[in-house]
């Protein structure tokens, strides 16, 4: 197999373990709060959902990108 065909199942595999693959369907358990940094566990949450901070009580909506990243915008 050429090797840019291996670098290339490589990365694919990466992408499917850490969720990159699923893009905006992508779903955590967990965030870091942007406001107090305090790791907060969670039911299932992805795009659109509405997460509360248990330690400082902040609300952020949920916004997952192409890529699968999470960004938390206060509401």
């Amino acid at each position: 197999m050429p090797d840019h065909l291996e670098d290339y199942s490589e990365q694919e595999d990466e992408d499917k373990k850490s969720g990159r693959s699923l893009g905006t369907k992508r779903k955590f358990e967990e965030f870091d709060c942007p406001s107090c940094s305090a790791n907060n566990p969670f039911d299932t949450f992805g795009n659109g959902d509405e997460v509360l901070c248990n330690w400082c009580a902040m609300e952020f909506r949920a916004t997952v990108d192409e890529e699968g990243n999470l960004k938390l915008k206060e509401t």
